[in-house]
């Protein structure tokens, strides 16, 4: 359920939103008949969300064809003319150089980088977020970039939902491996990105339906092992409503407060 403006959305308004990217139909329309719900003080908050959603799918995609490769955080790699390889395995945005710049360059020399799947997500969100403001504004804001994990992302909080359902296009989701193999504990899960039309990317694994997905990480299991993995009952999402305020301009504060959220990490 979607209400905005303390107005119910109704299904003759999905058109509307035509003009948010290719996959807003699909997006809004999900929304609409999710038994979750999504509140909006006006439109604008909710037209905000459905653009930066398309643009997740967009970002999703279009990092699964850049040529990235998967490493666990010891063999991280990044193209260091954009940024410092950090002890840990993060990618430090070197000084001097624009921080749209910098994650534009993972995508068109994607050859160079070598990453985990949660520092994927991050990607994906941060390249969706300067589709959906503009980049001075992101540059503006944004001129320390940390990849890592989830944490460490001052002006990109996230919110953990549960009971999410069939979850939303531009979900992050978690296929867990509750019972996965010692030697390859990197297949303990595998964080992904709804890209409607029931199809996910994850790192490392690629663009793939559920199933297919839960196939995959079957087959890292230890001896013996009786639970297959699983597609968990909840979503990793940006905090929309405080980026949207963000690309306003408003006040910054409030997203230092709602950085402070409890993230999930897996």
């Amino acid at each position: 359920m979607i209400i905005t403006s303390g107005q119910t959305f109704t299904a003759d308004m999905y058109g509307s939103f035509a003009e948010s990217g290719r996959y807003a139909p699909v997006i809004i329309r999900m929304m609409a008949e999710s038994s979750e719900l999504f509140a909006y003080p006006s439109r604008h908050e909710l037209t905000f969300e459905i653009k930066m959603r398309n643009e997740t799918i967009e970002a999703a995609r279009a990092l699964f064809s850049s040529g990235v490769a998967f490493a666990t955080f010891y063999y991280s790699a990044c193209n260091e003319t954009f940024w410092n390889l950090t002890g840990d395995g993060g990618f430090e945005l070197r000084t001097g150089i624009q921080p749209s710049a910098a994650i534009d360059d993972i995508f068109q020399n994607g050859e160079a980088y070598a990453f985990e799947c949660a520092t994927a997500m991050m990607i994906v969100f941060y390249k969706a977020l300067i589709k959906t403001i503009s980049q001075e504004r992101f540059n503006e804001v944004f001129q320390h970039l940390y990849l890592w994990d989830w944490q460490n992302h001052p002006f990109l909080p996230l919110k953990n939902a549960h009971h999410v359902g069939q979850g939303i296009p531009g979900d992050v989701r978690y296929f867990k491996n509750p019972e996965v193999n010692p030697q390859t504990p990197q297949w303990q899960g595998e964080n992904a990105v709804d890209l409607s039309n029931h199809l996910y990317y994850g790192h490392g694994i690629g663009t793939l339906s559920a199933d297919q997905i839960i196939n995959e990480l079957n087959k890292y299991r230890r001896r013996g092992a009786e639970i297959s993995a699983f597609l968990m009952n909840s979503a990793t999402r940006p905090d929309y409503l405080s980026l949207s305020a963000l690309a306003d301009g408003s006040q910054m504060e409030g997203i230092r407060i709602a950085a402070g959220t409890s993230f999930y990490t897996f």
